[in-house]
């Protein structure tokens, strides 16, 4: 049976972390499908609320060891005790007991592929460690790493995302292998009934996601749209309202939009769930004018039925596929989030708006939903893996030497 060592000083059991939820699932995939598992990870969380699976945390955290056993689905995860809940917050003697662990974990375990993430100087010399003993590596990139950083003793990168991999390659000259999405998305059973779906909705309402774009689409179709609201699902309270501040009538101080012209959006607060808000929507705008990946939301919205639009700057294409419209964002808007689009600009997203309305784009949604199956991603991650489980680095004899880094 192949064996994988698991590193991350990030907890994969962050329920505030999508990416933390991706590798978690990366784990079972690979438990699924013969690899043993052992994982060493710390009390590191995005938020605190992500801390929420640890129902018995302080129970935990009373042991005199400086580690303890979390089984999960039959996957040992090893914990190294941690006063706070901040990475960055990590002192010098937890750091050591995570590397001690970590050189015990290959002695006794005897691993032969190393896979986890972190660009953070801890699992960087994890990392090295492992080189240094013939062991394979393996990052998942799920999230952004500094420019700097060029994965240093790593065999392998991997990623969710096609969008995220061209950029490293075209960027950064990395080559990466994408695996596809492991974030989970239930499809409903049934979807809600056209004469129920009232809404044209944007989720997260901010500049960079394109906040002016979708309140100029308001203006324009409203009025032609009987019984249709314009609405945002907010993030965070208050997110609307301060974000509208923030544009302006071209380089004036003067409000960009009159009261009346915010009148017409309906306005939800982050207690509403997204699954209510898309179960009657007709479409989801979403005009990001910043880099993405794979964009949870967008998935989301095509399971229900709800066709996207959406800008073609990021990984909207392989999020939606044509279960949408993907348009050119102006380079005025690129280059100023702020900049209120004149309705010459506006052009492509009125005339993607109305294929998506009138060219019964939302019947393509299912199609594309039967590809966001995990099962997809994981039958790739596994064949990528397979060449170095095939190494058998476990009976390397250099496994036995001590670690001597720090």
């Amino acid at each position: 049976m192949p064996k994988l060592l698991w590193l991350s000083p990030l907890s994969v059991h962050d329920t505030s972390n999508p990416s933390a939820t991706q590798m978690r699932n990366m784990l079972l995939s690979l438990k699924a499908r013969g690899v043993e598992i052992v994982a060493l990870s710390a009390l590191n969380f995005l938020q605190d609320s992500g801390t929420s699976l640890f129902t018995d945390l302080e129970e935990k955290l009373k042991g005199e060891d400086t580690s303890f056993n979390l089984n999960d689905n039959d996957i040992n995860f090893i914990y190294i005790r941690t006063k706070s809940r901040r990475l960055g917050e990590m002192p010098s003697q937890e750091q050591r007991n995570f590397y001690a662990k970590f050189c015990a974990i290959i002695s006794a375990f005897r691993p032969d592929v190393v896979m986890g993430s972190g660009s953070d100087m801890l699992s960087m010399v994890c990392f090295d460690e492992a080189h240094r003993r013939g062991l394979p590596t393996v990052y998942t990139l799920l999230d952004s790493v500094p420019a700097r950083f060029n994965f240093p003793n790593i065999d392998i990168v991997v990623t969710d995302s096609s969008a995220v991999s061209n950029l490293y390659a075209n960027s950064h000259k990395i080559n990466s292998v994408v695996t596809g999405s492991f974030t989970p998305v239930n499809i409903p059973e049934k979807l809600a009934e056209d004469k129920d779906r009232k809404r044209i909705t944007m989720v997260n309402p901010c500049l960079e996601k394109g906040l002016g774009v979708f309140i100029r689409l308001a203006q324009l179709k409203n009025k032609e749209l009987k019984g249709t609201t314009f609405t945002v699902l907010e993030t965070t309270e208050g997110q609307f309202k301060e974000q509208v501040a923030l544009l302006k009538k071209g380089n004036s101080s003067k409000p960009a939009f009159t009261e009346k012209d915010l009148s017409i959006i309906e306005v939800l607060p982050p207690s509403t769930t997204l699954d209510e808000v898309l179960n009657q929507s007709k479409m989801l705008v979403a005009p990001s004018l910043s880099f993405e990946g794979i964009v949870p939301v967008a998935r989301e919205a095509v399971v229900r039925g709800v066709p996207v639009l959406a800008t073609n700057q990021t990984g909207f294409g392989e999020s939606i596929g044509d279960a949408g419209v993907l348009v050119e964002a102006p380079k005025t808007i690129m280059d100023n989030h702020s900049h209120i689009l004149s309705d010459e600009e506006m052009a492509f997203f009125i005339k993607g708006f109305d294929m998506i309305l009138n060219d019964k784009i939302a019947e393509r949604c299912a199609n594309v939903a039967a590809r966001y199956d995990i099962n997809y991603a994981a039958n790739r991650l596994a064949a990528t893996l397979k060449p170095l489980f095939d190494l058998r680095a476990g009976y390397n004899p250099q496994l036995l030497r001590n670690g001597s880094l720090i």
